[in-house]
């Protein structure tokens, strides 16, 4: 069933999977409440998590970390950049920014080009011990070219943190190939594609070196035993993840597709949302969007996207709905 919240609004504004029935995972979750006991502490690193995603991964333990979502992993990792400073790719995930504040790391801002394409000369450039860079980013939608990250990585003289949280919905991924690079990190969560928002799981493939040190920095029980379980079933479930995705993947090319009818532009993206620019105020139209039963990101505020909106990919009915309340705001 499409999510609704008691307000009566549709929630498109924070990239959740409406796509996984309610009862789907309410279903997985009272299944892994049976097989723990929430009155114990138990894996205080996620190791039995992380020892599942290797097998599913085609890689080591070792090289797996787990984390309290993805903004855990991003937060351990600012350490990293402490010294030598941070480079993130903008306009992207404002997350980056803020753990770099917390730990005092002095800040690059690396734009992409007009077309939200990645330039490795601009992050080679930069001089940081460390970058963030998300593909398919947030909020554009767009993987980056592979040839183009790759190069980052064997050129970039710190670390690269390639932010991987929608990768489910994209054209490719970098988990293989990172256990066998000295400076390459990939984030993945449970929060997007595996429809566990509520339960805060993250985690990160990389080198041994740099996995054990992410362990070393990180919480003992970060996670709960309910999350990590819960996790481990839905690596169980990836056939009907996978239809969930592909369906969401259909319905996003249709949904860009009907907006091309719309005066608007809407971007194309390997993820489960679509980074729509509008001809009026962003601002505007996410409260008139709103009082039509609509929440959606405004992202008009971040470099290079004046007058965008970031909508999340529902349901077509839903989809529909929205499409016809935007043509309803444009024509105001």
């Amino acid at each position: 069933m499409p999510l609704e919240p008691p307000s009566g609004v549709y929630r498109l504004s924070l990239n959740e999977n409406l796509f996984l029935p309610r009862e789907f995972i309410a279903e997985v979750v009272s299944k892994a409440l049976e097989l723990v006991d929430p009155r114990l502490y138990r894996d205080a690193y996620g190791e039995e998590l992380a020892g599942k995603l290797a097998e599913f991964h085609g890689v080591e333990a070792s090289e797996v970390v787990v984390g309290a979502g993805a903004d855990h992993l991003i937060y351990l990792l600012a350490h990293l950049g402490r010294d030598g400073g941070v480079a993130i790719v903008e306009p992207t995930f404002e997350e980056y920014e803020r753990a770099a504040k917390l730990f005092g790391a002095p800040r690059v801002k690396v734009l992409l080009d007009e077309e939200f394409r990645l330039r490795p000369e601009r992050v080679l450039s930069a001089r940081a011990g460390l970058v963030y860079m998300a593909s398919p980013n947030n909020p554009t939608g767009n993987q980056f070219d592979r040839g183009a990250v790759e190069e980052v990585v064997e050129r970039f003289e710190g670390v690269v943190v390639v932010d991987e949280a929608y990768a489910e919905y994209g054209r490719y991924t970098l988990i293989r190939e990172a256990p066998a690079r000295e400076n390459l990190v990939v984030i993945r969560t449970f929060s997007k594609a595996w429809g566990l928002a509520g339960m805060r799981v993250g985690y990160a493939v990389t080198n041994r070196k740099l996995a054990s040190l992410l362990r070393e920095r990180g919480m003992v029980f970060a996670c709960s035993s309910l999350s990590l379980k819960a996790a481990e079933l839905m690596l169980e479930r990836w056939g009907e993840v996978a239809k969930a995705v592909e369906e969401a993947k259909r319905v996003r090319d249709w949904m860009r597709e009907e907006l091309g009818r719309l005066p608007v532009r809407a971007y194309p993206s390997d993820a489960n949302f679509l980074l729509v620019r509008l001809p009026v105020s962003s601002s505007w139209a996410r409260e008139r969007l709103l009082e039509r039963g609509f929440a959606v990101k405004d992202v008009g505020g971040m470099p290079l996207c004046e007058n965008c909106i970031r909508v999340t990919v529902p349901p077509k009915p839903i989809a529909e709905s929205f499409i016809k309340a935007l043509k309803e705001v444009l024509e105001r």
